[in-house]
């Protein structure tokens, strides 16, 4: 919200919020490609998006072709459960401004890494939304930084010192 056109450029979000910056109405399509052997459903916040392809269980990594053969109505939800060692395409309109996250829905997955940060029109969010006071005034009260980059950086946003980093790995088993 503070960072003026800057708030376009994905470095300014943080190493570790594994960030993408969504054009307003672009449409945007997700491969995942599981290489394990569990399930995994992945949720997306702030939309209901299709999935224009899943594969069967053990099929390995998607693989594009020319003359894909995508449904004509695709299923459209939140969540969808992406098979062991298989792949989902999953395709939605960047039309809902905003930071979503695109996760795996097992918690201790997302400790694991299994998570993106959609930021979705930025530079429209900067148009139309001010942050309300009560909120600057919790930060606030924290010590909490509510302005500059993800390090709270205000004089130079590509300065990600200071940045708050992930839990260290979690053990093997």
């Amino acid at each position: 919200m503070s960072s003026g056109t800057d708030a376009a450029n994905a470095a300014i979000y943080g190493e570790y919020t594994h960030p993408f910056v969504l054009e307003k109405d672009q449409v945007v399509q997700i491969i995942v490609n599981n290489n394990d052997v569990g399930k995994h459903p992945f949720h997306l916040h702030g939309h209901n998006f299709q999935a224009i392809w899943r594969s069967d269980e053990d099929a390995g990594n998607y693989i594009p072709t020319s003359d894909p053969d995508f449904p004509q109505t695709p299923m459209r939800r939140d969540t969808f459960a992406v098979h062991p060692n298989g792949n989902i395409v999953l395709r939605f309109r960047a039309d809902n401004p905003g930071v979503w996250l695109f996760h795996c829905h097992i918690e201790w997955h997302i400790d694991s890494g299994l998570i993106a940060t959609m930021v979705e029109a930025p530079l429209e969010l900067q148009k139309s939304l001010t942050i309300p006071a009560d909120h600057i005034a919790a930060c606030e009260a924290a010590g909490t930084p509510y302005t500059g980059n993800a390090a709270g950086n205000n004089v130079n946003l590509f300065d990600l010192s200071g940045q708050n980093e992930p839990p260290a790995p979690l053990p093997d088993g």
